[in-house]
């Protein structure tokens, strides 16, 4: 990243005491949440649930009445918790600190010299939300297969996926030891430096330049984690509770917002399940409406019929006609379809189509009796 500005003379001596009062200031370094819990930087939220009331019961304001410290200690206490217990705000403060809070939650870069002039007229720099709003990582999208069965009926089961986290021990700073990461000198935690040139008489040159020595990361890390080697990450296997909905529509997608892989420096993306219905041996499903094959004899097809019809939940539906069934002729039978998605109260309808099976031979004797019953006459030709 490079970007240069060109100043008069008579404006120098005010940019350069504007440069050095910025870029001299540093942040206060923050309080140690995990210290003040008296818990392990990998502490599990178990864990920290454990440390907080234990905590909170000794500290507790009730107990030490007119005790300031105490009071204040609760609070400390208290603050502490609310940012370890939540997901979010423990992987902004493990990487940020306590100022990576207050900041809303992106890099503590102190800004860039060139804000100042952003803020005079002179353009050129970056909003304090540009530089502070931490990126987004990557959504992923995973199929799961149901039965008709489970849409029909509903369904829950555990879903197991192994995603990238930071690393448990690290927290996601690849350092040992949590004092290891500390603020680049060299541009004093904003991960850029100015640097200014001599163009001739009356006239300079500032640019603006990726710092060297950090990466423009803004930190220094001075040891390595051993459990990650530096990589501020590894792997683990999650769980989620996948809760099919009766009538969900196929290609639904349940999601779980910042349960993707975890990255330094990167809010995680989504993961988002896809339900994908596997096709079914007899039902097919049209919408809200179920469609099923039925075949009957040509008697059955002559003299009508009663069938039982096993559906996908186990009960049984009457199919029965007294007259006589065409082939390819469709039924409907109402509010036995797939139950509404949001309101499975509302059934939708179940068509069924017949087909007729015809026999494969027939007996003289078998013929003269048809015939007795049908009579001999044919249908009338149709003209092409």
């Amino acid at each position: 990243m490079k970007r240069s500005i060109v100043y008069f003379s008579g404006s120098v001596l005010l940019i350069a005491f504007l440069i050095v009062c910025f870029t001299t200031t540093e942040v206060e370094a923050g309080k140690d949440y995990y210290q003040i819990l008296g818990v392990a930087r990998d502490a599990t939220v178990k864990q920290i649930k454990k440390a907080y009331r234990d905590l909170s019961l000794k500290w507790h304001p009730d107990k030490n009445k007119g005790d300031k410290a105490a009071q204040d200690k609760y609070v400390e206490i208290t603050t502490a918790y609310e940012v370890l217990n939540d997901e979010d705000k423990r992987r902004i403060y493990d990487q940020y600190g306590e100022e990576g809070l207050k900041e809303g939650g992106g890099r503590q870069r102190g800004g860039s010299p060139f804000d100042i002039f952003s803020n005079f007229g002179f353009g050129g720099g970056h909003s304090h939300q540009q530089r502070n709003e931490q990126p987004k990582g990557q959504s992923i999208t995973i199929p799961l297969e149901f039965t008709l069965n489970d849409i029909y009926n509903g369904k829950s089961m555990s879903v197991g996926y192994r995603k990238q986290v930071l690393c448990p021990k690290c927290r996601g700073t690849g350092a040992k030891n949590a004092e290891d990461v500390a603020t680049c000198p060299d541009c004093k935690g904003s991960g850029t430096k100015v640097v200014t040139q001599q163009l001739g008489p009356g006239f300079i040159t500032q640019t603006q330049r990726t710092c060297d020595k950090c990466g423009g990361k803004g930190k220094i890390v001075k040891s390595t984690c051993p459990f990650c080697k530096g990589s501020k990450v590894s792997t683990d296997d999650d769980f989620f509770t996948i809760i099919i909905e009766r009538g969900m529509p196929n290609g639904h997608q349940i999601s779980f917002e910042s349960q993707a892989d975890e990255n330094p420096d990167e809010t995680p993306g989504d993961v988002h399940f896809k339900i994908v219905t596997v096709p079914h041996r007899r039902f097919a499903r049209d919408g809200d409406h179920l469609k099923v094959n039925m075949s009957i004899s040509l008697l059955e097809a002559l003299i009508g019929f009663s069938k039982n019809l096993t559906h996908l939940d186990g009960h049984q539906v009457v199919i029965e006609k007294k007259d006589i069934t065409k082939p390819g002729e469709t039924i409907k039978i109402a509010e036995e379809g797939m139950p509404h998605h949001n309101f499975p109260s509302q059934i939708g309808d179940l068509f069924v189509l017949f087909t007729v099976v015809m026999p494969t031979s027939l007996t003289e004797d078998q013929k003269t009796e048809i015939t007795k019953v049908l009579g001999t006459s044919s249908l009338p030709l149709m003209d092409n």
